[in-house]
């Protein structure tokens, strides 16, 4: 036998409390607008264009020359699924060198990747065996995310995709 509401004390009923509700729909606009204006205030100066500064340097003859045996030691590293090199398959966006110090901007084919752990280090290792190289560190993004596009004609032919 089920028990009514009125069954219980005072205390032990369930209290009602009243929603906040907006005004009426010119209300609501308001506030949308409001967010998607963002909080600027009343005399707020107007965003000044800047001109884009150059990154990087150009590379002396000396950095060239250590940025290319580093990116001939990459290419001795092979993905354990697929039997192409790192650098062919597209895995490596950037070797920057700066005097003696390396820094690898690098992807994996999928964040779920079996290597995901391993493979930076290696890469890092790699690297700072390098003659020349007194620090190597490698950086793993996701932005842009690999794709097919990134691999080399070299890549592309061993896997048959040519």
């Amino acid at each position: 036998m089920a028990l009514g509401l009125d069954e219980f004390p005072a205390e032990n009923q369930p209290v009602k409390k009243d929603r906040p509700v907006v005004g009426g729909p010119d209300e609501a606009d308001f506030f949308l607008d409001k967010f998607l204006d963002g909080d600027k205030p009343d005399d707020a100066t107007p965003d000044v264009a800047v001109e884009p500064q150059p990154v990087r340097k150009e590379l002396t003859p000396e950095e060239k020359d250590l940025q290319g045996r580093v990116v001939e030691a990459l290419k001795e590293i092979f993905d354990p699924e697929i039997p192409v090199n790192i650098y062919e398959l597209g895995l490596i966006y950037e070797v920057n060198v700066t005097g003696s110090d390396v820094a690898i901007m690098m992807t994996l084919t999928t964040p779920h990747c079996p290597v995901a752990e391993s493979m930076p280090g290696e890469i890092e290792l790699k690297a700072a065996s390098v003659d020349g190289v007194t620090s190597a560190r490698v950086h793993l993004v996701w932005e842009p995310p690999w794709d097919m596009s990134l691999m080399s004609d070299e890549a592309r032919l061993e896997l048959g995709l040519l």
